[in-house]
């Protein structure tokens, strides 16, 4: 199978091309990372990976993405380039966990030990969740959650952690910069079932809060006490 993987979480974005026999069987075939946030042409770089290998769109297989948490916008960017793909071509579609993708690089880059990823989640909060990396393998040991800032610098077991993150610097400076990875993504979205495009939902772990607009009547405003 040949996947297409893009995690747009976070910084720097990430596209890559994987080709393998689910669910472990997989060799990179070309990988991208860019920064710039919201001015990285998307489109751009999957040409520039699928150029590299010689690959057609029509060959691509499935798609994988990086679900976050991180940056809502980026991750809507990539889910809306896997809808897309999908009502082209009908391809699979696979999500992940940002975070984790995080831990897997952290581990095939020789890092052992109990990891805290960090993602800004701002309103001065970070994403958080533990791991262990073993010479083994890696699992998380801790769920993903939302914390302030200040608690997890104060906090008592600070010290028995090695800290990740893509600007985990911001808030520890011994911690170890350490972004989400495209080529992780693909090789972890893969251990899953495919689902329509339109079932993957960015990974918030804030309740989601919106006003409903009050409908305008000949210029007024209607609510539920009477005319305004």
């Amino acid at each position: 199978m040949k996947i297409l993987a893009l995690d747009f979480s976070g910084e720097p974005r990430g596209v890559a091309l994987l080709e393998g026999t689910p669910p472990d069987m997989w060799e990179v075939r070309a990988e991208m990372e860019q920064r710039g946030g919201r001015s990285v042409p998307a489109l751009a770089m999957v040409g520039r990976v699928l150029e590299e290998t010689g690959w057609d769109r029509s060959e691509v297989e499935a798609i994988a993405v990086g679900l976050g948490p991180g940056s809502y916008t980026g991750i809507r960017a990539a889910l809306a380039l896997a809808q897309g793909w999908f009502l082209a071509r009908g391809v699979a579609v696979y999500g992940a966990n940002s975070m984790d993708s995080v831990a897997a690089r952290a581990w095939g880059a020789g890092l052992r030990g109990r990891v805290r990823v960090v993602v800004d989640a701002q309103r001065r909060e970070l994403y958080v969740a533990g791991y262990e990396l073993r010479q083994e393998g890696w699992c998380r040991v801790e769920p993903l959650r939302l914390e302030a800032v200040e608690r997890l610098q104060q906090a008592n077991d600070r010290a028995d952690w090695i800290w990740v993150g893509p600007e985990v610097d911001r808030w520890f400076s011994e911690g170890r910069l350490m972004g989400p990875s495209a080529v992780e993504v693909g090789r972890l979205a893969a251990r899953e079932a495919p689902r329509r495009p339109e079932a993957w939902e960015p990974i918030y772990l804030r309740p989601v809060q919106f006003v409903k607009a009050q409908p305008v009547v000949g210029g007024t405003v209607v609510t539920s006490e009477g005319v305004s």
